[in-house]
């Protein structure tokens, strides 16, 4: 039997135009605005199936593994579609990565902060949507096995069922129970409800989509904002102990301050606050609020506290370490025993009447005059 014109002879896929179809296909692949270059490729075409490979230099910057499996996609699909062959096996061979000048610039910020459409997840609430099927579906089946029976077998209705029935039938609305009843399946159905209407997952927070990705959508847990927020914040030197509270529309820091300048590392606790903020990339930015309070050991640099006096409040008392203007110091320094009052010239307490105490001895003066000497005595007279 001879065969039809259309079924005589075979067509036949040469490697080198597979090789070229790849190499071509990995060209075109779209990475971002930019292209990939390919340095070598080989193909072999085994009846209906082809193995491909190409080597490339992709554009710096790129994720690699994300840039090489598009290569490859494109690669595959393409040789597929043109060649009508099978594409068992597609390797892309990264080379190196080689500077693209040709690379968009980056997109500019938005100066709002914020980027319209990134919502929070919406939870999939298994927990109470599984306990609601459960409960009704039990209940469901109790009562259609009851009926079941009834119906089909002959058999009398279940005692729990005529209890019901007749506990209906002599209850009204104004009873007690009815109403209690009532307000308890009003007040499940409200949660039911809400749960329904509300989006949930309260301890993430939506991040900004990031240009070009498509519909990815990203989120960030309050609690890993919180231990970031808490890392910058320890950092600050003077700071001593740090807590932070991270809510779905502000951050709470409390510090505690163990030495230096009190303005001057709250200002420093607000900044490093704000910068961790603007840093997280998120779709709607998070207000901040930091309070800095002292140790009870912080005194204020360059000032010592008077005996007994609150930290950080009061200037020091007098008398004790303070000094005036032109240096001097008005009263006596820390251990000195003498208290302070007025003095005589020679440093003692004054005494009624103007005298000097005789026990305090006058110090010598090498600059006055000194006292006249006495005269000799008289010679004694001698009797032979």
């Amino acid at each position: 039997m001879t065969a039809a014109p259309a079924e005589r002879g075979r067509t036949v896929v040469a490697d080198r135009a597979v090789r070229r179809i790849a190499e071509r296909a990995a060209a075109e692949a779209d990475l971002g605005g930019r292209r990939a270059r390919v340095t070598d490729g080989t193909a072999t075409v085994q009846g209906g199936r082809a193995d491909v490979r190409v080597d490339v230099l992709l554009p710096y910057p790129a994720a690699l593994g994300e840039t090489g499996e598009r290569v490859r996609g494109r690669m595959a699909d393409r040789v597929a579609e043109l060649s009508g062959l099978t594409v068992r096996t597609a390797t892309v061979r990264v080379q190196a990565l080689a500077a693209d000048r040709a690379a968009p610039p980056a997109p500019p910020d938005d100066p709002a902060g914020t980027v319209r459409g990134a919502r929070r997840p919406w939870s999939s609430r298994r927990f109470p949507a599984a306990l609601t099927a459960l409960a009704a579906a039990a209940g469901c089946a109790l009562l259609l096995y009851d009926v079941l029976a009834v119906h089909l077998a002959g058999r009398g209705p279940a005692g729990w069922r005529t209890r019901v029935v007749d506990w209906s039938a002599s209850h009204g609305p104004g009873d007690t129970p009815v109403v209690a009843g009532g307000a308890v399946a009003a007040v499940l159905g409200a949660w039911l409800l809400w749960l329904a209407l509300t989006p949930g997952l309260r301890g993430v927070l939506p991040m900004a989509p990031v240009p070009g990705s498509g519909p990815q959508r990203a989120v960030l847990e309050r609690r890993a904002v919180a231990e970031l927020v808490r890392d910058a914040v320890t950092a600050v030197p003077g700071v001593t102990d740090v807590r932070v509270r991270c809510g779905r529309r502000r951050v709470r820091v409390r510090a505690r301050l163990g030495f230096g300048d009190r303005a001057a590392t709250h200002g420093a606790v607000r900044a490093a606050t704000a910068t961790t903020l603007d840093t997280l990339g998120l779709a709607r930015p998070l207000t901040s609020r930091a309070g800095l309070r002292p140790e009870p050991h912080w005194h204020a640099p360059g000032a010592l506290q008077a005996p007994g006096a609150p930290p950080g409040e009061g200037p020091p008392a007098p008398g004790h370490g303070t000094r005036s203007a032109d240096g001097t110091a008005p009263g006596p320094l820390p251990g000195d025993s003498a208290p302070p009052g007025p003095r005589t010239p020679d440093g003692g307490p004054p005494r009624a009447g103007g005298g000097r105490p005789a026990s305090v001895a006058e110090p010598a003066d090498p600059a006055a005059p000194g006292p006249a000497p006495e005269p000799p005595p008289p010679p004694k007279e001698t009797h032979s």
